[in-house]
């Protein structure tokens, strides 16, 4: 918002989005009768804009001069306050309209209130008006004046010269350029036009250079030129370039139409080749005109278009565009090394060539940054100057020195006032953080940074707009993860930061050149499993911050993060100002606190993944609220009942809570977009009709307890069909009884429009699908779940629908056969089912008969054509039916239907088997492709086992890397199995009672789980001792199990074991600590019978030790030789029964140790001091389920602590409370305790 004020080239829009929403309806209301606050808001309207005026000529000076970079952040803070108090006033309008009351006692308090509020406006508007004033005088003694538009920056043209220092990396990227030239339809009307698309500084000229200058283009074309176009599109200066570098003499024509004779004269029957490289013109009809020319009778024209601009590549391409990535780190650093050295090799320097590898990570693979970076370093032969440079922020280098701040500042400098001012806020992204385009619109619609339309779109629609166009110019990349994430590349990210200056803080522990000031509004930082007060002591500076941002690093699902409550109170009270406050995945917050109601700014809330129990009445308040995000809540039952006052939510995320039911009114909420969940109420049972009210609702809409509804017409008012922008609905009904016929009227009414794409019914009761789902005009549906529908004695003509690639069916109990109708009643010529990608039946108890469709093309392509996955699970009685043609499919998953007398469908593309008690299957040979197999009990594993005995070898195909066995079996002895990289078995091993790992030599992963047979592993003398594929080895719940390898395990390659309820286990294997030098992880739980290490003791890579229920082995632990594991940084030991009354004794753990937990010890009293004072690297101590813990110890745990948590040692609790405690000096230095679950500092 204010961004764009100082950063655009116009009036801000910023400017606009304020005053309209001072010329609001209810605001001039307000402001009838307030004459000194409407006189000084117009007053601070022509202090604005008369600053505005000389904001063009600022931009472009505060570069060199730092005075007016100092001025142009004075105007901005003094903007954002203004803008405050503005909004401030529009909030006052809006309470007063909707709060104001007929009874005479309430209005004498509004009175009241209003009173003091004017007071308090006009004091502030005249604090602002005074900075204003001051900050506007200033601009005439730095000479500011008013200037049309921002000038070009200047940059050098290109040239077709090749790379004096040769190109890396990019010969595939050549290739494929040419192939796309070839390809048969890679010309329109004889021009082939390949545009290469790459962000600032990935080298697309480069890669044309080494286009224009190959062989075969020299050989192949009559004439070739080169034209770098840059900013100005000059249609007339391009075609003379063109036609002077193709013929290599100066053309004198000034007339275009005599230009464009010459060119066809020159160009007619030739080949022509050209490059324009760094095109920015995103204007079609420029282009046509241009290529109007190029339409001369030549016999063949080639033309190679680089360009930041998806939008430029989309308008001149043939074919479609080359997107050029980044180079690798291997290729960079080649390049990198070229031009850092004085003859480009660093086999001289090897301290330099460690540090310049470094620094080559900070290219982000971008050519010009290592071309750059190694230009700054040549000839420079002390480490301390590359130290520097590695130390150094990109940006903070001399921009005489460097093009790399220029070249990508380029970028940004093209784009128009609101997207500079969204691009600037990205800087509180953290990098590497993968976002979603819905989430950051959300956010920039919070900040205002996204203008009005004046016609019936929707403000979402136009940040999505914003969000493509910043795509579109690569300020986004896809991610590579995830196809639905975007990403910023490092040097993006660092242009967006560098930008935006002190105004965004992203606090990063590892950097300290940021400084949090009076100046920032934004603040985000990544979220940790502990973030105490200490943590954000940094940020009170910042009194009117907007933005209160974490960030998670993984998936939310995935965080369980802790806050301390003391925290959340205090940052509620002291930033009035904010609009985006997030505590999401703090999953110790409980409850958010009445305060909240004064954040009457606030847009955006977002408290998903925590443990709220109940929000506020005074959330209700907050009539600014445009997004409240609650999803995976699970603790939440009810909402606040005055709901209906946000009369400004758009977006409403309750998505896996526990609501009972919706409040009253959810209907007065008009602008609501998203409503991820609507419960109908068993009081109110006419509620669902409000959803008629909703009228703007998109995307997913689950309406859950529909055997609440108790008149079928109230759900006809519902009106889902003219909700044309869902595209998700699932319809739940919250019981299991007898089919009713009122169940079926109210499924009949809730017909969705025909555009709908995702689709579940759970629980239904009726006995029929309504008529609305047998129609095949539902041609977007890509998705169906019926789910729990256990009356319906019949399934919809699903195969009708062209577009389905997803079917779930399960829950049907009293269907008993699948037959025509579930493939519809289309047309012969119409293949049933013709998209189908997955398709899962379970839990269908009575269905015996699968009728299959036999199409007259079986063999070229049936019914399931497309079917790569089928799951058949749970369907006792199904007796035969299973589809035998699959060509497509890829996984294959049937368990627990005993009677299916069927084979295994032929597929040369299966490559993951799943089969469980499964008698009747036939299992002849295994497929060839196969990656994955899991065979469980009955006789179906009893048909594998003898699989493998029949063949030689083993019966395995070659390409099998994962095996799950289920049940007890004999297996095959004398069998290698070379392919195998995991191997799973649960349950027995008939008559084996030594595993030979010998015949697994490419096994990574071994585990076993409840055999109650095996006894110890073995491994053969000779080539196959070592294991040097294994990387893991897991035995869980073997009784009998009691040793290892006769002279130890040889897996260089060990990371992690763990050995579970191993009780006759008396000793680990032999020479651990030379024969596994990589074991990082290492638990051992209910071993009783274990006694001790290995001679010569425990690897010194170890890094994790967890040990539980060992008695014997913790009675002889001053042998385990813990102090000479220099690796060991996390220590967990529990359940100990043996009368230890202080704990650890003196120097028995490492200095290394960084992490450390006590964990039932039963008859503990104290920490033993001598025990901690030399862990200097500690930094988080566990101490749970200790009841007899009575104190800490008695000096003050070590000072590198950060985390301190202590549960169900009731002892404690009153010793540690916080001010009062007498063990709270003890402690008082560590940021982060928590106590039980709740959070003291």
């Amino acid at each position: 918002m204010a961004e764009a004020l100082v950063g655009g080239a116009v009036l801000s829009a910023f400017l606009q989005v304020a005053f309209d929403r001072v010329a609001s309806r209810e605001v001039l209301d307000f402001l009838k009768g307030r004459k000194n606050i409407d006189r000084m808001v117009q007053k601070l309207k022509i202090e604005l804009m008369s600053a505005d005026a000389v904001l063009i000529d600022a931009e472009e000076k505060q570069i060199t001069n730092p005075a007016v970079k100092e001025w142009l952040d004075e105007l901005k803070d003094a903007v954002y306050v203004a803008d405050d108090l503005l909004d401030e006033i529009a909030y006052e309008a809006l309470r007063c309209k909707l709060e104001a009351e007929s009874t005479s006692k309430v209005r004498g308090l509004i009175s009241t209130f209003v009173s003091s509020f004017d007071k308090s406006i006009q004091s502030e508007l005249k604090n602002i008006l005074d900075r204003l004033e001051f900050i506007s005088k200033q601009k005439d003694v730095l000479r500011l004046e008013k200037v049309a538009a921002v000038g070009t920056p200047s940059r050098p043209l290109t040239t077709s010269c090749p790379e004096e220092y040769g190109v890396f990396g990019r010969d595939k990227d050549k290739e494929a350029i040419f192939m796309k030239f070839q390809s048969s339809d890679a010309s329109v009307n004889g021009i082939c036009v390949v545009p290469i698309v790459g962000m600032g500084g990935v080298g697309k000229t480069t890669l044309a250079r080494l286009i224009y200058n190959d062989k075969r283009v020299t050989d192949s074309f009559d004439h070739k030129a080169w034209v770098c176009v840059s900013e100005i599109f000059d249609c007339f200066r391009l075609l003379k370039s063109i036609l002077e570098d193709a013929t290599l003499s100066m053309c004198d024509i000034q007339n275009m139409n005599l230009l464009q004779i010459k060119i066809r004269e020159t160009f007619k029957e030739k080949k022509i080749f050209l490059v324009l490289d760094d095109v920015w013109n995103e204007k079609y009809n420029d282009w046509v005109e241009l290529l109007k020319v190029f339409k001369c009778g030549a016999q063949e024209i080639k033309i190679i278009v680089t360009t930041r601009s998806k939008k430029v590549a989309s308008n001149v391409c043939t074919v479609p565009d080359y997107l050029l990535n980044q180079l690798s780190n291997e290729e960079c650093w080649l390049l990198f090394e070229k031009h850092a050295f004085r003859n480009g090799s660093s086999g001289e320097f090897p301290l330099l060539r460690e540090i310049g590898k470094q620094i080559v990570q900070k290219c982000g693979g971008l050519p010009l940054a290592a071309k750059t970076l190694g230009g700054l370093l040549h000839f420079e032969e002390d480490p301390r100057e590359w130290t520097k440079i590695l130390k150094s922020d990109i940006w903070d280098l001399t921009e005489g020195n460097t093009s790399i701040l220029p070249a990508l500042r380029l970028s940004y400098h093209f784009l128009p006032p609101h997207l500079k001012r969204c691009f600037s806020y990205c800087s509180i992204l953290p990098k590497d953080y993968e976002f979603k385009k819905e989430e950051l619109v959300k956010l920039w619609m919070a900040e205002d940074l996204l203008q009005q339309s004046k016609g019936n779109r929707r403000i979402e629609e136009i940040g999505e707009e914003y969000f493509d166009d910043l795509a579109s110019r690569l300020f986004f990349q896809r991610s590579s993860n995830n196809e639905s994430c975007f990403i910023m590349h490092d040097l993006v990210n660092d242009l967006a930061k560098f930008i935006s200056r002190e105004f965004c803080f992203k606090l990063e522990m590892t950097d300290e050149s940021c400084i949090i000031t009076r100046k920032t509004r934004h603040f985000s930082y990544v979220r940790t499993e502990f973030d105490a007060f200490k943590k954000f002591n940094v940020s009170y500076e910042a009194k009117g911050l907007r933005t209160f941002l974490g960030f998670d690093l993984s998936p939310p699902e995935c965080m369980w993060n802790n806050i301390s409550t003391i925290m959340i109170d205090d940052l509620l009270l002291k930033f009035k100002c904010l609009r985006v406050l997030s505590f999401s995945t703090y999953r110790n917050m409980k409850e958010l606190p009445k305060s909240v109601g004064n954040l009457k700014h606030l847009r955006y809330l977002n408290l998903s993944h925590t443990s709220i129990e109940r929000l506020p009445n005074s959330l209700c308040t907050l009539y600014n609220l445009q997004t409240l995000l609650l999803s995976e809540c699970w603790s939440l039952t009810k909402l606040p009942t005055k709901m209906w006052r946000l009369v400004n939510l758009r977006h409403l995320d309750i998505v896996n809570t526990n609501l009972e039911e919706m409040p009253l009114h959810m209907g007065k909420l008009r602008n609501l977009q998203i409503l991820t969940t609507f419960v109908v109420s068993k009081h109110n049972r006419s509620n669902i009709k409000e959803l008629g009210e909703l009228l703007h609702l998109s995307g997913a809409l689950s309406i859950l307890n529909l055997q609440n509804v108790q008149h079928a017409r109230d759900a006809m008012e519902v009106n889902l069909k003219d909700k044309q922008h869902l595209y998700e609905l699932v319809l739940e009904w919250g019981h299991d009884k007898d089919s009713s016929e009122n169940e079926i009227n109210v499924l009949e009414h809730l017909c969705p429009h025909s555009k709908l794409e995702f689709l579940t019914i759970e629980n239904y009761g009726g006995t029929r699908f309504p008529k609305w789902l047998q129609d095949c005009s539902f041609s977007n549906m890509v998705y169906i779940r019926l789910a729990n529908c256990k009356y319906c004695y019949s399934w919809p003509p699903l195969g009708d629908l062209p577009n389905l690639k997803k079917l779930f069916v399960e829950g049907f109990h009293v269907v008993s056969h699948v037959d025509r109708e579930f493939y519809g009643g289309g047309s012969s010529a119409v293949k049933p089912f013709r998209s189908l990608e997955i398709l899962s039946f379970k839990d269908m108890p009575e269905w015996q008969e699968w009728f299959l469709f036999e199409g007259k093309d079986e063999d070229e392509g049936g019914v399931f054509y497309n079917l790569q996955k089928l799951c058949i699970i749970k369907c006792p009685k199904l007796s035969r039916g299973l589809p035998n043609h699959l060509p497509a499919l890829m996984t294959l998953k049937i368990k627990d239907c005993p009677q299916l007398v069927a084979s295994v469908p032929r597929s040369p593309n299966l490559s993951e088997l799943q089969l469980s008690n499964c008698d009747g299957l036939l299992l002849k040979e295994l497929p060839p492709r196969l990656l994955q197999l899991e065979v469980g009990e009955g006789h179906i594993l009893q048909s594998f086992v003898e699989l493998m005995m029949s063949i030689p070898g083993g019966g395995l195909p070659t390409t099998l890397k994962t095996l799950l066995i289920q049940g007890t079996f004999l297996l095959p002895r004398r069998h290698y199995y070379p392919s195998l990289e995991e191997l799973e078995i649960k349950g027995g091993f008939d008559s084996l009672w030594c595993f030979p790992l010998e015949f697994y030599s490419k096994l990574k992963s071994f585990s076993v789980f409840g055999s109650e047979s095996l006894e110890s592993l073995s491994v053969s003398e000779g080539p196959h001792r070592d294991l040097i594929s294994l990387t893991s080895l897991n035995i869980f719940d073997c009784p009998k199990f009691v040793s290892f390898p006769n002279g130890g395990l040889c897996a260089p390659n060990l990371t992690e074991i763990y050995i579970f309820g191993c009780e006759k286990l008396k000793s680990l294997p032999e020479g651990m600590c030379t024969l596994l030098p990589s074991l990082e992880s290492l638990e051992l739980n209910k071993c009783p019978e274990l006694q001790s290490f290995p001679t010569g003791g425990l690897p010194s890579s170890l890094v994790t030790l967890d040990i539980a229920e060992c008695d014997k082995l913790f009675s002889r632990r001053m042998e385990w030789g813990l102090q000479g594991l220099h690796s060991l940084k996390q220590f967990k030991i529990w359940f100990v029964i043996e009368e230890v009354e202080s704990f650890p004794v003196e120097a028995w753990l490492p200095p290394t140790l960084t992490e450390f937990t006590i964990f039932r010890f039963s008859n503990l009293k104290s920490l033993n001091s001598m025990g901690f004072q030399h862990l200097t690297s500690l930094q988080r101590l566990e101490i749970k389920s200790c009841h007899g813990l009575r104190y800490l110890t008695e000096e003050r745990l070590p000072a590198s602590l950060s985390f301190l948590i202590l549960e169900e040692c009731p002892l404690l609790k009153q010793r540690c409370q916080r001010d009062k405690g007498k063990d709270w000096p003890k402690i008082s230095h560590i940021p982060f305790i928590q106590i039980e679950d709740e959070v003291i500092t």
